[in-house]
């Protein structure tokens, strides 16, 4: 469980395990208020059933009131008189041609804290001193501080060394990670925040726990930095937890640790990814102020969002997920277009309007039979006589195209970008976008055995090639019949034509 470290009485919480959340006692009873839209009770503006939200515009939009111009039937941010000074209201005056800050009439000043006129907060006689949310001493704010961080571990159980190490080694025989990094902070609590990732990397090889403190080196976003156990910011590398100093996965060998030495070396100069406290201007994009206060230029806000395309429709403005126009089954039958089955085991006679040859790519014909000519050619060698499971020549990743990134060279499993879920198919409810195992829909009666449409299915080579979706097939299929491997058909296995 990732610890939690909470500084002053303004409500905000720093999360050790990354993120900041706010918490605040007045948003609790909000729903006691009016509503900023329509005015009535028991609700807020975002959930107004008759307010100006994206969700809930309808036919109250003709009614919105513009803070601009004072018409109906717009907002500001589509006032036509926006950009008129001369139409702006003073909130001090009420009077039109400027605004509060240039009011040539404007009220006296009135101090925030001590609700007298004449000063402000920050002069307030009656204002105690400034305290750091961050290390907690007086004097500075904490977008400021230069000091370690003042860490509150209240909401760790208070236990003992020993009972905190018995549960490291439960969680580890049960490989619980939330388990082993909560009884990680008891220890560290029970040290009071003595020991070091070093040191404690140490205790657990000496007692030959496989609990692994593996440092990292990330990129991290301009608000974040890592954090140790003494409240030390701005270290090189990010702290994750494993159950073996060996990686799990191919694409997590580039940075990875090479032995033990390393580990500890690198431990010296590792902790947690946290928030370091600091605001980010959105003017400038520089950390340590807001836009109100940056001292560049005002960069005016164009308006320009990033494009959302739908690869599905293959239009802007929408995501698959919400595309209106039927998702196209990728893994449907190649013979009769009907999702359920493959082209294997089509009960329909062979329909050749739907193959496509892989060598003139011209639909009607397989390439056996295209009219170019050739001879069916090996697909991992190219050289005629044999296919391609009875090929001795090494594997040809030229020819291996990834299901995941869609790119030649590596198999899916071993691909180093993110998983594309828009491409898995939940074999349970037969949608995309996740697997079996996180489906939410009630388990299906008959369960096909042949997978999720995940990409876990790339299996190591079975007598020279993987009986997989890339590009190679393992199986051989009798004369004129259908094999669909997800790209298609394959006559014969030889791959020179068919899908």
């Amino acid at each position: 469980m990732a610890a939690v470290d909470t500084w002053g009485s303004g409500g905000d919480t720093w999360n050790e395990g990354g993120g900041v959340s706010a918490s605040y006692d007045d948003h609790a009873n909000y729903g006691n208020g009016n509503c900023n839209g329509c005015g009535q009770e028991k609700h807020d503006g975002v959930d107004c059933p008759n307010g100006d939200n994206d969700d809930n515009r309808g036919e109250d939009f003709d009614n919105d009131k513009c803070f601009g111009c004072g018409e109906t039937g717009h907002r500001r941010a589509e006032c036509p008189t926006a950009g008129d000074r001369d139409n702006d209201k003073c909130f001090g005056c009420g009077e039109t041609g400027h605004r509060r800050a240039e009011c040539p009439s404007a009220e006296e000043m009135t101090c925030r804290y001590c609700k007298q006129p004449g000063h402000m907060i920050k002069d307030c006689p009656d204002k105690p001193p400034m305290r750091c949310e961050n290390c907690g001493e007086e004097g500075h704010m904490k977008r400021s501080c230069e000091n370690a961080r003042k860490i509150n571990r209240d909401h760790v159980a208070d236990v003992s060394t020993d009972e905190a190490m018995s549960k490291i080694k439960q969680a580890v025989a049960e490989r619980d990670v939330d388990d082993a990094k909560e009884g990680v902070q008891e220890y560290v609590k029970a040290l009071n925040g003595e020991i070091t990732y070093k040191d404690f990397q140490q205790v657990l090889i000496d007692q030959d726990i496989n609990l692994w403190f593996i440092p990292v080196e990330r990129s991290l976003l301009e608000t974040f930095t890592n954090m140790d156990w003494q409240g030390n910011m701005g270290k090189k590398y990010s702290v994750t937890y494993r159950f073996s100093e060996k990686p799990d996965r191919p694409c997590e060998v580039e940075g990875w640790p090479k032995d033990r030495d390393e580990i500890l070396t690198r431990l010296e100069d590792a902790g947690d990814v946290v928030s370091n406290g600091k605001p980010l201007c959105s003017n400038c994009k520089q950390v340590g102020h807001i836009a109100k206060s940056c001292t560049e230029e005002k960069v005016e806000n164009m308006g320009d969002k990033p494009k959302v395309s739908c690869s599905n429709c293959q239009e802007d403005g929408h995501r698959i997920r919400d595309c209106p126009i039927p998702r196209v089954d990728k893994f449907a039958c190649k013979n009769c277009g009907q999702s359920g089955h493959k082209a294997s085991d089509c009960e329909e006679p062979p329909n050749p309007e739907n193959v496509e040859c892989r060598k003139c790519q011209e639909k009607g014909h397989f390439a056996k039979d295209c009219p170019q000519g050739g001879g069916r050619a090996c697909r991992n060698c190219g050289q005629e006589g044999h296919i391609a499971k009875e090929c001795d020549q090494p594997v040809n990743m030229d020819n291996v195209t990834c299901r995941n990134c869609e790119k030649t060279g590596h198999f899916s499993k071993e691909c180093p970008e993110p998983k594309d879920w828009s491409k898995v198919k939940c074999s349970n409810c037969e949608e995309y976008g996740h697997t079996k195992v996180r489906c939410k829909q009630p388990p299906a009666d008959a369960i096909n055995g042949g997978g999720d449409g995940g990409f876990g299915g790339d299996n190591s080579y079975d007598n020279g090639y993987s009986n997989t979706n890339d590009n190679f097939d393992a199986n051989p299929v009798p004369e004129d019949s259908f094999q669909d491997a997800g790209t298609g058909y394959d006559d014969q296995g030889q791959g020179s034509g068919g899908w």
